[in-house]
């Protein structure tokens, strides 16, 4: 038999395995899943399973459990008017500050203010113009270019990111906004390693799209390697629709455009308050009587 048959074959396995075992990891999600249950559920040893695991998502079986414990503890604050107490419990955690410590770090604001920005519906102002990212004039750091495809049908933002973890949360280590041409430019990139995330918002943009990013479009994830010889590998990514044994995107939009936002006022001179350049702005609106 053909040996490329046989990879495609396997891959074909091990992809549904994982995918299996994800599907179980969401209906289960308050339950003590341990790696030796997942790995029966995946039909392999704990060694070959969290192999294929990370080979298929990026990430270790337990890395990509937490992220969705947080995934869904979003749409409950978002969708459900439970206590943080409550939800805590129901996505698997038996301690409240253990909860509130990760959901912070890797949304930017704990729950209870993340449910009370969302009720408030920040306004969002973006602009149709060329959003062209602007360079410093003597950049302090590292920097780094690429290009995002795009499918021909899409007119939209698109954020780009290096983050620290395999997992697009929190906010950036640097961020860009592609141009039209699908080109981006980041700089003061830090030294080590990084993950490259793009994210694909289709225009016009909704308010809520600041707290639910589980159908955009996505990109990327490979790994990068800044030192002071350079950035060592694949800067380009193509976005795409998301897959089911993508990680979650833990992210609060507006914390991405604010860090771009500040990026962009120490390479140039500053924007009015809280606006973006061409044209882009978020604003928060006061809070209702």
């Amino acid at each position: 038999m053909d040996q490329t048959v046989v990879r495609e074959s396997t891959m074909r396995s091990h992809y549904e395995s994982v995918k299996r075992v994800i599907a179980v990891m969401r209906n289960q999600i308050d339950q003590p899943l341990s790696l030796h249950s997942l790995a029966r559920i995946g039909f392999s040893s704990p060694y070959h399973f969290t192999r294929t695991f990370r080979r298929v998502t990026g990430l270790p079986p337990s890395h990509f459990l937490s992220a969705l414990r947080l995934d869904v503890a979003r749409r409950l604050l978002l969708h459900t008017r439970r206590k943080v107490i409550d939800i805590c419990y129901d996505v698997g955690y038996n301690s409240v500050g253990t909860f509130t410590r990760k959901f912070t770090g890797s949304f930017g604001v704990p729950p209870t203010a993340f449910r009370t920005l969302a009720q408030s519906q920040p306004e969002l102002d973006y602009g149709r113009d060329d959003l062209e990212t602007r360079a410093a004039d003597s950049p302090l750091g590292h920097s780094l270019s690429g290009h995002v495809t795009v499918p021909c049908d899409f007119d939209g933002l698109v954020c780009v990111g290096a983050f620290a973890t395999p997992i697009p949360q929190s906010k950036p280590l640097v961020c860009a906004i592609a141009r039209r041409d699908g080109g981006y430019e980041m700089h003061d990139v830090p030294e080590g390693t990084a993950f490259l995330f793009a994210l694909g918002l289709e225009f016009p943009i909704q308010p809520h799209e600041c707290f639910h990013q589980e159908t955009a479009l996505r990109g990327g994830g490979q790994a990068i390697e800044v030192s002071a010889d350079g950035v060592r590998g694949d800067t380009d990514l193509c976005l795409r629709a998301p897959l089911p044994v993508d990680p979650p995107i833990l992210l609060f939009l507006s914390n991405l455009l604010e860090k771009f936002a500040s990026e962009q006022q120490r390479a140039e001179p500053p924007w009015p308050i809280g606006a973006l350049p061409t044209g882009m702005a978020v604003r928060t609106p006061e809070p209702r009587a």
